[in-house]
């Protein structure tokens, strides 16, 4: 909350009517990650695909931390990456779809509560346990149940859900502008279920008329006041 406050209070004023909000004309994958890996590529950056860093090793003394090692594990084989003090490394801790299930048509997602090697809470749990300063993962990955959400795409295929959103939202999902500019929370359900709809169409190849409505739903209670 802190990080999102500094990073963006100066849009405080637009966020009652949303107006501050800014969306990519496509996914943010297609507009945003494609373009930048190509970038980067360009530029001489090497993508490391199939691979897991299981460790970051620290030297600390005198108040001060340095990165010596990055335990790899490339392809089933262990690496390591020394590093001098010339050398960046950027790392982002924890992560709120690290172990996400998948369901299907015909078949309810599970859940995975685990903490497994090699994923983004082991990762940090390693790396805090050098140093307290580090963090204290374990608030944050060890009771799921507190935190767990469920999430759905939706993909209209005629009419009949098309006039709901337009009611709602007093505008039309087919005009290729914002629609929601957020989520809508339905009420109803004590407030834990919400949808979002995007500019449309949210993938280059989506077919003309279809859209896509982004369903959530969060096990913690928000108060409505929220």
């Amino acid at each position: 909350m802190k990080r999102y406050m500094q990073r963006y209070i100066h849009h405080i004023e637009g966020l009652p009517d949303f107006t501050a909000l800014r969306f990519t004309k496509y996914n943010q994958y297609e507009s945003m990650v494609l373009p930048m890996v190509k970038y980067l590529e360009g530029h001489g950056v090497q993508f490391h695909y199939g691979a897991r860093v299981m460790n970051v090793l620290f030297n600390i003394h005198d108040g001060q931390k340095q990165a010596k090692t990055i335990v790899v594990e490339h392809e089933g084989q262990a690496e390591n990456i020394g590093l001098t003090e010339n050398d960046l490394v950027f790392y982002t801790n924890g992560s709120n779809v690290e172990n996400s299930t998948y369901g299907s048509q015909t078949k309810a997602t599970g859940m995975d509560g685990t903490i497994h090697e090699g994923g983004s809470f082991s990762l940090w749990r390693k790396i805090a346990a050098q140093d307290p300063s580090f963090g204290r993962p374990d608030k944050f990955c060890t009771d799921p149940e507190d935190s767990n959400w469920v999430s759905a795409a939706v993909n209209t295929l005629d009419e009949r859900i098309l006039p709901y959103i337009r009611n709602i939202c007093k505008r039309d999902p087919l005009s290729g502008k914002v629609v929601t500019g957020g989520i809508v929370t339905v009420k109803d359900s004590s407030w834990l279920l919400s949808w979002t709809n995007n500019r449309h169409p949210k993938y280059r190849n989506q077919p003309k008329g279809q859209v896509l409505v982004w369903l959530t739903e969060w096990s913690l209670t928000v108060p409505a006041t929220l």
